[in-house]
Order: structure tokens, then C-alpha cells, then sequence
């Protein structure tokens, strides 16, 4: 609670250039004077130098230099931390099953122990996202887990695959001694698209290129490549059934031998990995699938579109169905191997698609359980909404909610709330700000409006089948949320229409 409402308080100070009394701040937030003047002292505490001035009779003004100051100290203590963080897991990483003394790490990274020693308490905390633990004994360190866990998290630690959406931006990420084996390894992918005679969009382009980039510098590093695979009679069939991928598989590990200068044997079963890697894109020259999976992809599609459609009031087109079971079937195959697909876009899906996001993420939590699958991570429903959203946001185009902006003068104020809605709310068409003296005139030259949006209360009977949200001069995070609400009410009863 402490912390929200002094986000709160910052977010106010922010959109103001003049000093806020206490007053006014208190009824904003809908707490006491005093424990606005309590909750200022303790922001200030927070700080070496206050960013927050206050002055008898005033009020309350943000030191907009002393708060850049102290916030940009801290985005670079923070960054420094994790980026140091990030190094020891991918050493631990590259090096598991093996484990690398506390000592090495401390002359390695030039940290004392006990700031390792905070740094495991972060890394024990992230890897948990797959399903690895950090283990300490003997004055060592060493990350336990499954092969496949192990190798979902190097992709994503080292090559950061979660933030890229083409293997050319994955080269910002790969320093110059290592960019001859990036070359070889985009050869590689090159080589499976020609002996193929396919493509492989993204994001799986990027997954494939991954897995064989972190091979290289594992096998010549580190040596201690893991040769545990679980083969079971499911992909003995698969890969029966897909002979050409498992020999194009085989030639690039083969490939890949040639290249480090090492014995063919000792890298026989990365041919597995490989294959179930390429088996579980969408290659368009194969399906991609684990046997006897086509009518579960069905079902599991006909929910997703049934759920999706109900929760968002909106019938999609037939032509989804036919583009997502593929996917589906796809992704069925990466959930039973347990191979990870990170998402560079999830950020931004959950960000500006918000409802459909949800959507689909309600509908996959009832998906684990009636059909007995594993745990849909995000990152794939984020793929999945992907499919939703390009129907929705078709359909949401002409929707825009024509809005009307009034203050007590018309000027300025409303002005201001004007740019901001613009900037929050591409849905929003401003159609004309003004003043409530005229608000009758307007609305008998435009009758086609859908909200109205006023900083003064507005108790016009001629206004009641049109909403009207009260917001503060300073357009705060609270009416930012209310606007959001009434906005997503307004376009659903347009889609019933």
C-alpha cells in the first residue's frame, strides 16, 4: 500500500510544473493531510538528496533534477548487478554438470563473497523460470537440472533470444571472437533450409540458430556437453517418419565435429536434440508434430477460439482455425519435450493488447487441465494471442470512441488532458474540447458522441445517456485506469452492435 501511494504522489508532482498543497494531494489520493506529509518525509528519506521541496503555504514541488539524478544512480548501480549476475549464470550454465569454485568466481568477476553470495540468492531466484536450482557445496557452485532446462536457459541468458526478432540482431549480443563461430552457425541453418527446400519464420529461425551457436561454445569450452537424451518409441517413429530432417540433422552435427576439430562420437546424440529442435518449428515444408497429435491441435483450437471469443464478446473468423492449428501443433510437441520458445514481442503483447493477452491466458490455464498438458508457459500464449489480436484489432479499427473533452473555461486544462488521452488512448478520437457552458450546444451539433471526459462535475439530465468520467486536472494513473475501463465497455457494446 506504502509503495502505491507514493508511486501515486510522484506521478502527480510529475504532471505539475507549480507547487500541490496538501490539501489538494489529499483528496487526489483519498488519504489524510498528515499521511500525505508522512509518506513525502519517507520518499525524501529514500534518497541522498531530497526530490521533493516543500514550502509553507505552497505546498509540495518535484525537484525534477535531484529525482533524474537519483533515479538514473540507481538504473546504473541496478544494471551493473544484474549484468554481473548474468555473466556468473552463463558461466554456471556452459560449465553444468560441473561446477566452478566460490574462488574463480570471486578472481573471475572481481567481487568479494559477500556480494557472491548475494548474487546467488538473485541467480537462485531467476533460474527458477526453468525449473533449475543453484546448489553450493565443497566451496563450489554448480546448477542442477535437466539437460533440456539447462539448454532453454543458455539460449535465452547468453544470446538473450527473448528480446530478438531476427538472427541479425542477434549479433549485438556476440563479441568479436566469437563472431566466426556465429558465421558457421547461421551456415548451418542455411544448410537445413536448403536441404529442406523451406523456410523457418520467426520466432523458430532464431530457437534453431541458438541451439547450435550455444553447442559451439559448450563443446569446445567446456567439454562437458551433456549426452543424456530420453528417446522414447514416440520419436523413434517421428523420426521414421521425417528420415531427411534427422540425416540433414546428422550432417550438421557432423559438420559441427569437422569445425571444432573433435571426435565425431563424442557429440552422436546432439543429432537428437537437434532433430526434435527442427521438429518442433514450423518448417513449412512438415508439419512439425509428435504422432497421433493433429485432432488434439483441433480441440485444443476449437477451445481456445470458443474461450477467447466468449470473454472478449467477439466472433472471429472461421480462417483463425485453420492458421492456429498448425501452431497448436507445433507448440504440443515443444510442451511434451520440453523445449522453450522465448518471445521478444511478450512485453509489448501484454503491454499494449492487454485484453486479448488475458483472454487467451484464462483459456490456457483451463487448456492445461482438461487436456492433461503441461503448463503453457507465457511466452507461448503471447504467440498464441498474436493470432487473436490481428482478427480483434481488425475488427476494432472503425470502433474508435468519439470523446468530447470539457473543463470550466475550454482552454488549457483540457488541453493538456487532450494530449495525454492521445498519447494513452490511440482508440480515442477527441472530437473538440470545451467549456460546460456550451456543453448543449455541442451535443445538438454533434450527437454522435461517446464519452465525455470533464476535470468539473457535470449534472446536465440532458447528458445521462451519454458517460461522463470525472478526472483530475492532473490526469493521473487512477483516471488513466478509469478511462481504460469505461473505453473497453463502450467498444465491447460496439462489437455486440
Amino acid at each position: 500500500m506504502e509503495k502505491d501511494i507514493n508511486s501515486k504522489i510522484i506521478d502527480i508532482l510529475k504532471s505539475c510544473s507549480e507547487f500541490i498543497t496538501s490539501a489538494d494531494l489529499s483528496n487526489e489520493l483519498g488519504v489524510s493531510t498528515k499521511t500525505i506529509s508522512r509518506k513525502i518525509r519517507s520518499l525524501n528519506n529514500q534518497f541522498k538528496q531530497p526530490i521533493i521541496i516543500s514550502k509553507k503555504g505552497r505546498g509540495y514541488k518535484l525537484d525534477t533534477t535531484a529525482y533524474l539524478k537519483n533515479i538514473n544512480q540507481n538504473m546504473n548501480n541496478d544494471s551493473s548487478a544484474v549484468l554481473r549476475q548474468n555473466n556468473i549464470l552463463s558461466a554456471l550454465l556452459f560449465k553444468s554438470p560441473g561446477a566452478i569454485k566460490i574462488s574463480d568466481l570471486m578472481n573471475r568477476f572481481y567481487v568479494s563473497e559477500s556480494i557472491l553470495h548475494s548474487d546467488q540468492k538473485a541467480i537462485s531466484s531467476k533460474i527458477t523460470k526453468w525449473h533449475l536450482k543453484l546448489e553450493g557445496k565443497n566451496r563450489a557452485l554448480r546448477i542442477i537440472g535437466s539437460e533440456r532446462n539447462i539448454r532453454n536457459a543458455l539460449t535465452e541468458n547468453v544470446l538473450h533470444i527473448n528480446t530478438a526478432i531476427d538472427i541479425e540482431s542477434l549479433k549485438t549480443t556476440v563479441d568479436d571472437n566469437n563472431r566466426k563461430d556465429f558465421n558457421f552457425a547461421l551456415s548451418q541453418v542455411e544448410l537445413a533450409l536448403r536441404s529442406l527446400n523451406g523456410t523457418l519464420p520467426y520466432p523458430y529461425n532464431i530457437n534453431f540458430f541458438a541451439h547450435i551457436f550455444i553447442l559451439l561454445s559448450r563443446a569446445r569450452n567446456y567439454k562437458s556437453v551433456n549426452q543424456s537424451i530420453q528417446t522414447d518409441s514416440e520419436i523413434d517413429r517421428e523420426i521414421k517418419q521425417n528420415p531427411e530432417v534427422f540425416s540433414v540433422c546428422a550432417k550438421i552435427i557432423g559438420n559441427i565435429s569437422s569445425y571444432l576439430n573433435i571426435n565425431p562420437n563424442s557429440l552422436n546424440n546432439e543429432t537428437y536434440y537437434l532433430f526434435q529442435y527442427l521438429l518442433t518449428s514450423r518448417f513449412n515444408t512438415f508439419d512439425g508434430i509428435v504422432l497421433n497429435d493433429r485432432k488434439l491441435a483441433e480441440q485444443i483450437t476449437d477451445f481456445y477460439i470458443l474461450s477467447v471469443s466468449q470473454t472478449l464478446h467477439y466472433s472471429f473468423d472461421k480462417t483463425i482455425s485453420e492458421e492456429l492449428v498448425n501452431h497448436i501443433l507445433s507448440m504440443i510437441s515443444r510442451l511434451k519435450m520440453n523445449i522453450s520458445l522465448p518471445n521478444a514481442l511478450l512485453k509489448d503483447i501484454k503491454l499494449e493488447y492487454s485484453s486479448v493477452f488475458n483472454a487467451t491466458a484464462e483459456a490456457s490455464r483451463e487448456i492445461d487441465k482438461k487436456f492433461d498438458l503441461p503448463i503453457i508457459p507465457e511466452d507461448e500464449i503471447g504467440f498464441i494471442s498474436l493470432y487473436f489480436i490481428k482478427y480483434y484489432e481488425e475488427s476494432q479499427t472503425q470502433q474508435t470512441v468519439k470523446t468530447y473533452i470539457v473543463c470550466t473555461t475550454g482552454i488549457g486544462t483540457s488541453e493538456i488532458i487532450s494530449t495525454k488521452i492521445q498519447k494513452k488512448f490511440p482508440e480515442i478520437e477527441i472530437i473538440g474540447l470545451g467549456s460546460t457552458i456550451n456543453i448543449k450546444n455541442v451535443l445538438r451539433e454533434s450527437p454522435k458522441i461517446d464519452l465525455i471526459i470533464s476535470t468539473v462535475p457535470i449534472k446536465d439530465s440532458e447528458l445521462c445517456s451519454i458517460p461522463v468520467e470525472l478526472v483530475s486536472a492532473f490526469f493521473t494513473n487512477q483516471d488513466e485506469e478509469r478511462i481504460r475501463k469505461v473505453v473497453d465497455i463502450i467498444q465491447d457494446e460496439k462489437s455486440k452492435d
